[in-house]
C-alpha cells in the first residue's frame, strides 16, 4: 500500500466531518461569524431542514473584496495572527476552517459588501472548486448561501434525519446563540414559516422569550463575581424542575458550552430542594478574561477548560444557593401521606419540597376557634376477620394475612406491576387501544421534544398516542391509551416527561428496551398512588389481581410489592418463643 499526500479537497472533506456534520453545525459556524463581524441583525432561512438550502444574512462589517478568496481557504482567519493569541481567544470563531469545510461538501455562495464599497463582491465554491470573484449588487453586510449539502458525499447525507428533525436542531442552535447575544436581533424562517423572531432586548427578556413567558415570576435572578470573572443568570424555582438536564443553558464569554462541573455546581445548589432525579431550569452566563479559559479543546468548540475550575464551581454554587435562600425557599418535611408521599420498595418516604412559612398571630387563632366544639369520637380501626379481609393503613399500605402470617403490601408498587402486565399483554396483541381527548392538551415544547416526536412516531402509534407539533414551540396531545385516560393521567404532563426521557443520550436504543421503559413509565403514571383511598371493592380487586399476575412480588423497577411477617417471627418478637 503506497503512502501518498491527500488532495486539498479531500483534506477539507475530512475536516468537514469534525466541523460540519449536519445543517445545525453549519448554521452555528455561520451565525458565529456574523456575530464576530459586529452584526446587530441576523436572519436564518432554511429549505427542507437545511438539506437543500441554508441562507444566513447579516448587517455586519462585511469582507473586503481582496480577502474573499482567503476567507474560503483552509486555516485563513482574521481572528488570530500568532501562537500567543490561542491562549486568549475573545471571538467565537478562530480556526479559519469552517467556510473551506462547508465549500468542500456543498455549493457555497458568499456575497459581501463593506460600508465603504460601492458594490458587493461574490465568490462561489462548488464541492471545493473555487470560481472567480465577480461584482454584484449587495447591501452592507454578508449573505452566505449553502445549497445541495453533502451532494458529493451521499453516504453522509443519508444519515441526516427528517426535515422536521433537522429544523428543530437548527432552532435549538439559534436559541442558544440568541441567549448569549441579547443585543442582536434574530429571525429564523423555515420554508415560508417564521419559527423564531427575537428583537434586540435585555438579557432577562431574551431568556423569557426562549424559555417561555409563562415562567415569568418563576425564575430567580442571581449575580456574583470573583477576580476577573462575573456571573449572571436566571434559575427556575424548584416547582418548575425538570426530569432531564436539557433546560440548563451555560454560556461563557458569549459561547454556549457544555460543562459537567458547572452543571454539578448548579445541581448541588438545589440539593434538598428538588428530588435527586430532577433537574433545575437555568440560564448561566459567565464573563471572564479570555486568558482564564481555553476554548480550543473541542472540534465544535462546545467544551472549554477553565484555568481555575474550583473557583468557578464555588462561584456558581454559592451565588445560586444564596439567591435561592433569599427567596425563602427551604426544604420542608411533610409527614402526612396526603402531602405527597412517594412509595418505595421498603415503605414510603415523606417528600421534600419548596415552601414558604407564613407568620400568624397565636392570640388571633385562639380567639377564632373559641366556642367551636370538635367531635371527640375516635376513628375506629378495622379488624382483620378472615383470610381475605384487608385493611388500608395510612392510605399507603395494605395489611392482610395468609396461612404463613401477615402480609404488608405497598399499594402503589403492586398496582404498578398489575398495570405493567396489563399493558404488556395488550401490546403483545397489537397497538394499544386509543381514546381521543375531548379537548387536546397543549404545552410549550423545546427543540429536543419536537425532535423526539419525529424520531419516535412509530412508537407513539404502537402505544395509541396521537401527538404532534401545533406550532413552532408547542405540542398538542390528541389521543392517549384508553388505560391512561381511565386512570385520569394528565396527558400534557405525561407526554412532556416521556419526550424528555426519549431525548436522553443514555436512553436505551433497542426497540424492545425502549418499549419496556415506556411501558414501565406508563404503569407508574397510571397506578394507584400513596395517599389514594381505596374502597372495599377496590381493595378486594387489587388482592385478587395480585394472585393472578406473574412476578407479583416485585414492581417493574424490581422493588418488592409485598413483605411478610411470619407466625414464627411474630412469636419471637412477642417473646412467645
Amino acid at each position: 500500500m503506497t503512502i501518498r499526500k491527500l488532495s486539498t479537497i479531500l483534506i477539507n472533506q475530512i475536516a468537514a466531518g469534525e466541523v460540519v456534520d449536519r445543517p445545525a453545525s453549519i448554521v452555528k459556524e455561520l451565525v458565529e461569524n456574523a456575530i464576530d463581524a459586529g452584526s446587530t441583525r441576523v436572519a436564518i432561512q432554511l429549505l427542507h431542514g437545511g438539506k437543500d438550502s441554508i441562507r444566513i444574512t447579516d448587517n455586519g462589517t462585511g469582507i473586503a473584496p481582496d480577502e474573499l478568496t482567503l476567507a474560503v481557504t483552509p486555516h485563513a482567519t482574521s481572528k488570530i495572527t500568532e501562537e500567543a493569541d490561542l491562549s486568549a481567544i475573545a471571538s467565537l470563531g478562530f480556526r479559519g476552517e469552517a467556510l473551506a469545510s462547508i465549500g468542500s461538501i456543498s455549493r457555497l455562495v458568499i456575497k459581501s459588501r463593506r460600508k465603504e464599497d460601492e458594490t458587493g463582491t461574490q465568490i462561489e465554491v462548488n464541492g471545493g472548486a473555487m470560481a472567480q470573484l465577480k461584482p454584484v449588487a449587495a447591501s452592507v453586510g454578508t449573505t452566505v448561501d449553502v445549497k445541495r449539502l453533502f451532494f458529493n458525499t451521499p453516504a453522509r447525507r443519508k444519515f441526516l434525519k427528517s426535515d422536521g428533525a433537522e429544523t428543530t436542531r437548527v432552532r435549538d442552535v439559534v436559541q442558544r446563540l440568541a441567549a448569549s447575544h441579547h443585543d442582536v436581533a434574530f429571525t429564523f424562517v423555515s420554508g415560508e414559516k417564521t419559527l423564531l423572531e427575537y428583537p434586540s432586548q435585555s438579557s432577562k427578556e431574551r431568556i423569557l422569550s426562549i424559555f417561555g413567558r409563562e415562567l415569568d415570576g418563576e425564575l430567580v435572578e442571581f449575580a456574583g463575581a470573583i477576580k476577573d470573572v462575573t456571573l449572571w443568570g436566571l434559575v427556575g424555582k424548584p416547582s418548575i424542575s425538570r426530569p432531564t438536564s436539557r433546560h440548563i443553558r451555560v454560556h461563557v464569554n458569549g459561547r454556549s458550552i457544555s460543562d459537567s462541573s458547572i452543571t454539578h455546581a448548579l445541581k448541588e445548589a438545589f440539593r434538598g430542594l428538588i428530588e435527586p432525579k430532577r433537574w433545575p431550569t437555568a440560564a448561566i452566563f459567565l464573563e471572564m478574561e479570555p486568558s482564564l479559559v481555553d476554548v480550543n479543546v473541542h472540534p465544535q468548540k462546545s467544551e472549554v477548560r477553565f484555568s481555575d475550575r474550583d473557583s468557578i464551581w464555588r462561584l456558581v454554587n454559592k451565588t445560586i444557593a444564596s439567591a435561592l435562600a433569599k427567596e425563602d425557599i427551604v426544604p420542608a418535611y411533610i409527614p402526612t401521606v396526603n402531602a405527597g408521599m412517594q412509595s418505595s420498595g421498603a415503605g414510603f418516604q415523606a417528600s421534600f419540597g419548596p415552601t414558604s412559612t407564613p407568620s400568624f398571630s397565636v392570640d388571633q387563632t385562639r380567639s377564632a376557634v373559641t366556642g367551636i366544639e370538635l367531635p371527640s369520637q375516635a376513628t375506629p380501626l378495622p379488624t382483620i376477620m378472615g383470610p381475605d379481609s384487608v385493611m388500608q393503613v395510612q392510605k399507603c399500605f395494605l395489611v392482610t394475612q395468609d396461612e404463613q402470617g401477615i402480609l404488608i403490601i405497598d399499594q402503589h408498587a403492586l398496582h404498578e406491576r398489575i398495570m405493567f402486565e396489563e399493558f404488556s399483554e395488550r401490546i403483545a396483541k397489537g397497538n394499544l387501544e386509543s381514546q381521543r381527548l375531548l379537548v387536546p392538551d397543549a404545552f410549550d415544547a423545546d427543540s429536543g421534544q419536537l425532535d423526539a416526536i419525529q424520531i419516535h412516531r412509530p412508537l407513539f402509534e404502537k402505544l395509541g398516542i396521537d401527538v404532534s407539533a401545533s406550532g413552532p414551540a408547542s405540542i398538542s396531545v390528541y389521543a392517549l391509551p384508553t388505560l391512561l385516560v381511565s386512570r385520569n393521567v394528565d396527558g400534557a404532563s405525561f407526554i412532556r416527561e416521556l419526550l424528555d426521557k426519549l431525548g436522553q443520550s443514555n436512553f436505551p436504543s433497542s426497540e424492545e428496551e425502549v418499549l419496556s421503559e415506556v411501558l414501565d413509565m406508563m404503569s407508574c403514571k397510571a397506578a394507584i398512588k400513596a395517599g389514594d383511598y381505596l374502597n372495599p371493592r377496590e381493595l378486594a380487586d387489587l388482592l385478587k389481581k395480585r394472585k393472578e399476575i406473574e412476578r407479583g412480588s416485585n414492581c417493574p423497577h424490581g422493588r418488592p410489592t409485598t413483605m411478610r411477617l411470619s407466625i414464627e417471627e411474630l412469636e419471637q418478637r412477642f417473646g412467645r418463643r
